[in-house]
C-alpha cells in the first residue's frame, strides 16, 4: 500500500496570487483544456493544468521550483480556450512575478519594485544621485556654447563611477537571485528527463547555440495562436535593446580605448545603429501597449510590474533620441533637462533589472537551460497539437466537454 502524503495547503500565498493577477485561479475545474491547447507544452507533464492544481492548493515551494512557469510565454492560447474563464496564462505571470521577488537579493527592494507606493521613492533614488554628483563637481547649471552633454553632467567621475557602480551592483543582485532559482529548480520536481544531464561542456557545444537561437528569433513565441502581436512586440523590444548595448559597447571602446570623445556624427555608423535600435525599441513599447490596452479576451491581463517596466523603456528610447534631435536643434534649456530625465530612467531600468519585469530575460532563460540540460524539450507531439480544445459546443454539457478533453490529453 502506498504511504499517504499530507498537504498543507499555504493560504497565505493563494491570496497572493490571486491579489498578483491570478484572480481567476478558483474558476479551474482541471478539464485539461490548457494543457492540450498549448503548443509549447511537452506531453511528459504538460503544463499549465499542474501549476492550477498546485496554486489552488498553495504548493509555494512546488511552484517557486517550477521551470514550466518560466517556460509558459504568456501568450493566452489556454485562456482563450478555457471554458471555465480560470485564465491559466494570468496565473503562470501572477507566479513568475512572486518567483522574482521570492529569489530577491535583497529581498525588500524585490518587494518594493513591484509595489507602487513605493515609485517614488525608487525614482527620488537616481534623482538625487545625479543632483549630489553634480553638485560635487559643480555643474548644477546649464552649460554656455555649443550643446555638449559632458559638460552638464561629466562623463567622469560622474558618469563613470555612478553608472559602473550601478551596473557592477545589478549584476551582483541577478547573480544571488539566479543562484537561488537555480538552487529551486536542482530541487527533485522533475526528475530524469530523457536521460542523464549532460556536462557543462556537453550543453555548450551541443544545446546552447541553439537555445540562443531560438530566443533571437522567438521561435517559441511563434508557436503562439491566439495572441500573435505579442510576438512582433517581444522581438523588437528585444532587437532594440541589442542594437543600443552594441551601440554602447562601441562608444566606450571610442571613448576609453581610442580616444575618440563624443557626439559622433550623423554619418557616423555607430550612430546609425543606436538610433535605429532606438527607433525599433520605441515601435516594439509600442506594439505593447497597443496590445494590451485592446482589451480583447485574447490579451492577457496586465500588472502594475508590466505598465512600469513598459513605461520606463519607452520613456529611456524617447527621450535618448528626443536628447539627440534637440541638441542638433541646438535648444539648450530643454536639451540638458532632457539629459538628466534620461539618464534617470536608464539608471533606474538597469539599476532595479534584478527585480522588475526586465529580469523575465535572465530567468527565463535559466529556465530553458535547465529543461534542456535534463532533456525536457519544448512543443508537443503531433497527436496532440492537432486536436484543438474550445468551449463546449451548443448543446454540450461540461461533463461530455471535460471527458472528450481528459481522452485527447491521455
Amino acid at each position: 500500500m502506498s504511504q499517504a502524503t499530507r498537504i498543507e495547503p499555504n493560504l497565505a500565498f493563494i491570496k497572493d496570487v490571486i491579489v498578483k493577477g491570478g484572480d481567476t485561479l478558483k474558476n479551474c475545474y482541471q478539464c485539461a483544456s490548457c494543457s492540450v491547447v498549448c503548443n509549447l507544452s511537452p506531453d511528459d507533464r504538460p503544463f499549465p493544468r499542474k501549476e492550477m492544481v498546485w496554486a489552488q492548493w498553495g504548493l509555494k515551494d512546488h511552484l517557486t521550483r517550477d521551470p514550466d512557469v518560466w517556460l509558459c510565454h504568456h501568450c493566452n492560447d489556454c485562456s482563450k480556450y478555457c471554458p471555465r474563464g480560470a485564465r491559466p496564462g494570468d496565473v503562470l505571470a501572477a507566479l513568475r512575478q512572486m518567483t522574482i521577488i521570492e529569489n530577491a537579493f535583497p529581498r525588500f527592494l524585490g518587494k518594493w519594485v513591484n509595489d507602487p507606493k513605493f515609485l517614488p521613492a525608487l525614482f527620488a533614488i537616481p534623482v538625487a544621485l545625479l543632483l549630489i554628483c553634480m553638485w560635487a563637481v559643480e555643474t548644477l547649471r546649464i552649460p554656455e556654447g555649443a550643446i555638449v552633454y559632458t559638460k552638464f553632467i561629466p562623463q567622469w567621475p560622474v558618469v563613470d563611477v555612478l553608472f559602473i557602480l550601478t551596473a557592477i551592483w545589478a549584476v551582483i543582485c541577478s547573480a544571488i537571485g539566479i543562484r537561488r532559482f537555480w538552487l529551486r529548480l536542482s530541487g527533485g520536481i522533475f526528475e530524469g528527463g530523457s536521460g542523464d544531464r549532460p556536462t557543462i561542456l556537453d550543453f555548450v557545444s551541443k544545446q546552447a547555440l541553439p537555445m540562443i537561437i531560438d530566443i533571437l528569433k522567438h521561435n517559441n513565441f511563434k508557436e503562439c495562436e491566439v495572441n500573435r502581436p505579442r510576438y512582433l512586440s517581444h522581438l523588437s523590444t528585444m532587437w532594440g535593446f541589442i542594437l543600443l548595448f552594441i551601440t554602447t559597447t562601441f562608444v566606450a571602446t571610442g571613448v576609453y580605448i581610442l580616444g575618440q570623445q563624443t557626439p559622433y556624427s550623423l554619418a557616423n555608423p555607430i550612430k546609425w545603429i543606436g538610433n535605429i535600435g532606438a527607433i525599433i525599441l520605441i515601435v516594439g513599447c509600442i506594439l505593447a501597449f497597443a496590445n494590451r490596452l485592446s482589451k480583447g479576451e485574447d490579451t492577457g491581463k496586465t500588472s502594475y510590474s508590466d505598465w512600469l517596466f513598459l513605461w520606463v523603456v519607452l520613456i529611456t528610447g524617447i527621450t535618448g533620441l528626443l536628447c539627440e534631435i534637440l541638441r542638433l536643434a541646438d535648444a539648450p534649456g530643454v536639451a540638458y533637462p532632457m539629459y538628466f530625465i534620461h539618464l534617470v530612467f536608464v539608471w533606474f531600468l538597469f539599476a532595479y533589472f534584478p527585480f522588475s519585469k526586465f529580469a523575465h530575460l535572465a530567468y527565463r532563460t535559466t529556465a530553458m537551460v535547465y529543461a534542456r540540460s535534463m532533456g525536457r524539450e519544448l512543443k508537443k507531439g503531433t497527436t496532440v497539437i492537432t486536436y484543438k480544445a474550445s468551449k463546449p459546443d451548443q448543446g454540450e454539457t461540461l461533463e461530455s466537454h471535460e471527458e472528450k478533453v481528459k481522452e485527447a490529453v491521455s
